[in-house]
């Protein structure tokens, strides 16, 4: 009984690990596309 509880605590553990890299990653690509445009736009505004 307590081998099969840790196992399913690791293999939460895990599953949470994975979801937070993954939404991580996907935070981190949201806000490089967000500012990319507004970056560019300001670079233009700055030559012209």
């Amino acid at each position: 009984m307590n081998h099969v509880f840790l196992h399913d605590v690791r293999a939460g553990f895990l599953l949470l690990v994975g979801f937070a890299m993954l939404a991580l990653i996907c935070a981190v690509a949201a806000l490089s596309t967000v500012m990319r445009p507004v970056r560019w736009a300001d670079r233009r505004a700055a030559h012209f």
